[in-house]
């Protein structure tokens, strides 16, 4: 099945080990800040068969798409949205994870960050991310001011943007939860992952993006996140 999909073998692993990773409690907290996070779930898995990958703070797609040659600090400024070229392909995985503010170091702190976290599957097993050699980079953020129902973020593979699988994402009544209920909720399609949560009231909502990029590759992208933070 994998081969009809066009799923490249792993760098030098087996499947066996793959799986493992893919199935384990393990998750990005594990290597990094894990005293920061509070609890996580994972979302699902998602194919990446081409190099690119569209990132936005909203259940929507961008009004129009991003222009490579600005930078994604431009677009995420404007539309809440970028587009990222030189993603490595195959299967990649996604999580949602609720870590604490990065401002505070209180046990009982009520602050607290949603992150959708996705990453190629190999990730877990580069002995440079769990050295700590690569690391996450700023993209740039977005801020929606004024009071939301919701946060939300989602990640798309570019070339199925216009298929049923994302409009079944950006369909989100369809999906998310009752306005009473503010427990996070993940939703995915074999190309596009999505998360929402329902909000108490506030201020607005500020999402950063980033990326980890495989500097012994090319710099391809093996990981991405969209956190959000109520104002």
């Amino acid at each position: 099945m994998l081969r009809l999909l066009h799923v490249p073998r792993p760098f030098h692993r087996s499947w066996r080990l793959l799986y493992a990773t893919a199935f384990d409690d393990t998750h990005a907290y594990c290597f990094r800040q894990p005293e920061k996070h509070i609890e996580w779930f994972r979302i699902g898995g998602f194919l990446m068969d081409t190099s690119k990958l569209l990132l936005s703070a909203k259940l929507a797609l961008p009004p129009w798409r991003p222009i490579l040659n600005d930078g994604p600090e431009i677009s995420i400024g404007f539309m809440g949205a970028c587009l990222l070229t030189n993603v490595r392909p195959g299967i990649w995985i996604a999580d949602m994870n609720m870590v604490r503010c990065p401002v505070c170091n209180l046990n009982k702190c009520e602050g607290t960050m949603q992150v959708l976290d996705a990453r190629h599957c190999e990730l877990y097993l580069e002995n440079k991310f769990r050295d700590g050699t690569w690391e996450y980079e700023d993209l740039g953020s977005y801020f929606s001011h004024g009071q939301l129902d919701s946060a939300a973020a989602a990640i798309f593979n570019h070339d199925y943007i216009d298929t049923p699988c994302v409009k079944n994402i950006l369909n989100s009544k369809s999906w998310i939860r009752d306005r009473s209920n503010l427990l996070p909720k993940g939703y995915f399609t074999p190309v596009a992952v999505a998360l929402s949560s329902n909000l108490k009231p506030n201020d607005g909502l500020l999402s950063k993006f980033q990326a980890m990029r495989d500097t012994s590759r090319g710099g391809q992208i093996v990981s991405v996140r969209i956190t959000q933070q109520l104002l």
